[in-house]
């Protein structure tokens, strides 16, 4: 950070520094936002920028939105902006960005693409009409909005409709088209730049089939009794039920007070949430840099799609890996985390819900031998990280531990 820059963060709190141009030498560069328990990614790579979610509400708010401003007044614009999986502490930022962007041509930035699987991104499933008592199922749920979370700065009261509603009305560029196609792995690398490129790891599918028949099986309990051919009232009750129904059931974490003498592998448990199973996960690539972000996604489907015709020789290497849900013993597996390794992790979330991030997930990183030294960079001090403060790594391998504080995260040799 520059020095004038530090002393107007210093004195007014709610001051975010511009953006400025890339040096030369810097392939890729991220912001980690503090999302409370969510997430929320900006990535620079050579000019080219990215949204990966917004947190919720007040996490654009505070944080995403003069950033996004700031790209504007330099001439910049969004490449992609990703939403990977409707769960409230994901979507909720971008539910507030798309709802204040609004149509053209008075928008705070121009949005190339959108990717966000939703109801009507799925394959279509025939059923019946809707009927008076369907219809009455689904006003109900969309009056349910996107509340009922622990976090802080609710949905605000004008976003009464889905992302997809908002995406259809305005007119975006959405998963390629007009969202009736779904973003999965099976699909070709996204070409942004003759620099940058995103190839989609995940999800499959078959992933969100099952979170869209789970969904079905749900309302059919309400009385509703028909298909998932796509209509506004569908989606915006789709997307409101699913970014609140999985909360309740969230596994209990254990606490990271517990027996501390626990390994990864003593714990870990496969994540049975359909709604993290259906998230976006894609690799960006840009100049030779590339870095993994698995959202939410289950760590068996990413083992799966990233060893898929490569030699099980050793760890893929990345510049960087986002680390699944927070941190959850749920989501990184030891397999997984014997498939992928880099000198640079990212770890999103205040602690404040389930206990993320575990400790044993943190220390099974640092644990692992490596010919480099790991970076852990979280967007928050937890009891996790502090208590990995005093964690001396089982191979001798070096590693140190950051707190990002709004500040760019610059990979692929920085320099000022």
């Amino acid at each position: 950070m520059h020095a004038r820059e530090a002393v107007l963060r210093r004195m007014l709190p709610g001051y975010t520094a511009p953006i400025r141009p890339l040096p030369r030498s810097c392939m890729l560069r991220i912001k980690m936002y503090p999302a409370s328990n969510g997430d929320s990614f900006l990535v620079d790579a050579a000019g080219t920028f990215i949204l990966i979610d917004a947190g919720f509400a007040s996490t654009f708010q505070d944080f995403v939105k003069a950033d996004l401003a700031s790209l504007t007044s330099d001439g910049r614009r969004l490449a992609l902006a990703v939403c990977t999986h409707i769960d409230a502490d994901h979507i909720g930022g971008l539910l507030e960005f798309f709802s204040s962007n609004g149509p053209q041509p008075r928008r705070i930035v121009e949005v190339d693409r959108v990717w966000h699987n939703s109801l009507r991104s799925m394959p279509l499933q025939p059923g019946e009409e809707e009927g008076i008592q369907g219809k009455l199922v689904l006003e109900a749920l969309r009056r349910r909005g996107f509340g009922g979370t622990a976090a802080p700065g609710p949905i605000s009261a004008r976003q009464g409709s889905s992302l997809a509603k908002m995406l259809g009305h305005d007119g975006y560029l959405w998963n390629e088209g007009n969202g009736t196609t779904c973003i999965s792995q099976d699909q070709q690398p996204l070409v942004l730049s003759e620099a940058v490129s995103v190839e989609v790891v995940g999800p499959s599918r078959g992933r969100l089939e099952a979170l869209r028949n789970v969904w079905l099986k749900e309302v059919a309990k309400l009385g509703y009794k028909g298909g998932a051919a796509s209509t506004d009232l569908l989606d915006d009750a789709y997307e409101m039920w699913c970014a609140t129904a999985f909360q309740a059931t969230a596994p209990t974490i254990r606490k990271v007070s517990a027996n501390g003498n626990l390994r990864l592998a003593d714990i870990y448990a496969p994540d049975q949430s359909p709604a993290n199973g259906s998230s976006i996960a894609i690799v960006i690539k840009s100049a030779g840099v590339q870095v993994l972000f698995l959202g939410d996604a289950w760590a068996e489907d990413m083992v799966a799609r990233l060893r898929a015709g490569k030699p099980a020789t050793g760890p893929i290497l990345f510049d960087a890996i986002k680390v699944s849900h927070h941190g959850s013993c749920h989501n990184t597996s030891p397999e997984l985390l014997a498939t992928v390794d880099a000198p640079c992790f990212l770890i999103s979330t205040d602690g404040s819900r389930h206990g993320h991030p575990n400790f044993e997930v943190l220390a099974e990183i640092v644990d692992r031998p490596a010919p480099f030294e790991r970076r852990l960079i979280f967007n928050y001090e937890t009891a996790s990280s502090t208590r990995l403060r005093s964690h001396a790594s089982r191979s001798g391998t070096p590693f140190s531990i950051h707190i990002a504080d709004t500040n760019w995260i610059s990979l692929g040799g920085w320099t000022e």
